[in-house]
């Protein structure tokens, strides 16, 4: 794993976001955390984020049109959408994969790192950003 990768994480819920984010960070990723679409834009507006792990239900917004939005930024993020709620989705995205929770973070680790799992036009350029 490149230890520049940037993780972003929206999660509503607070216990379950710490979490991620402790188990992330020891993981080697570097990430910034929020709770809703709103401050996950204002995120990825502001630095460059090369991954991100979305809940499905947020409190201002769906997963699935923040997705739309994160890409627009980055279209070759890496999302995983997750839900508790939706046990099977399709994300018609390229660039992105559903995963029912609950699911460990070394699942999503090794989802995020297989290049199995995504096009050529999802991998992440190696100081991060979108390939030139």
């Amino acid at each position: 794993m490149n230890p520049a990768q940037h993780l972003l994480i929206v999660e509503d819920n607070r216990s379950l976001r710490q979490m991620l984010t402790w188990e992330f960070e020891d993981l080697g990723y570097r990430v910034t955390a929020t709770d809703c679409c709103t401050a996950a834009i204002a995120a990825a507006e502001t630095g460059q984020v090369d991954l991100g792990l979305l809940d499905y239900n947020l409190p201002d917004g769906c997963g699935m049109e923040l997705v739309e939005r994160l890409r627009a930024l980055n279209p070759a993020m890496r999302i995983i959408l997750c839900s508790g709620f939706v046990t099977a989705l399709e994300c018609d995205q390229p660039c992105c994969r559903f995963q029912a929770k609950p699911v460990s973070a070394q699942r999503l680790h090794r989802l995020f790192q297989s290049d199995a799992e995504w096009p050529a036009s999802c991998t992440p350029h190696p100081g991060g950003g979108v390939p030139s």
